[in-house]
C-alpha cells in the first residue's frame, strides 16, 4: 500500500501568511525599524521559514527525528513551521538591520 503524501493546502498557507504579517507588524511598530517596508521582509522570510520547515522536516530522511512533531492544520505541520519561521525571520531581520547599506527612513 502507498502511502499518502501531504501538502500543505490553501488553509494552511493561509495561516503562514497571517503569521508572517502579525510578525511583520509587530517588529515594525515594537521595536526600533531602520527602513519603513522591514515588515514586509519579516512577513516573507516567516512565510518562506514556515513553508520549508514545514514541508521539508516530514518527509525528509535527516530530521526524522522530528517529522511527527505537533498538529497539522491542512498539511501545515505546526512546531517544524514555527521552528523555521523563527529562525529564519531572525536571521533576516539581523542581516537587514546589521546592513551597512540599508539608509534609516
Amino acid at each position: 500500500m502507498a502511502e499518502k503524501e501531504s501538502s500543505m493546502g490553501l488553509i494552511g498557507f493561509g495561516l503562514l501568511v497571517v503569521a508572517g504579517i502579525v510578525a511583520g507588524f509587530g517588529v515594525q511598530f515594537l521595536t526600533r525599524t531602520r527602513i519603513g517596508l522591514e515588515w514586509l521582509i519579516v512577513a516573507v522570510a516567516v512565510v518562506f521559514g514556515g513553508y520549508f520547515a514545514s514541508e521539508s522536516f516530514p518527509g525528509s530522511n535527516v530530521f526524522a527525528g522530528i517529522k511527527d512533531w505537533g498538529p497539522a492544520i491542512d498539511g501545515l505541520v505546526i512546531i517544524p513551521a514555527v521552528i523555521g519561521a523563527l529562525i529564519i525571520a531572525v536571521v533576516a531581520d539581523l542581516g537587514m538591520r546589521s546592513s551597512p547599506e540599508i539608509q534609516p527612513a
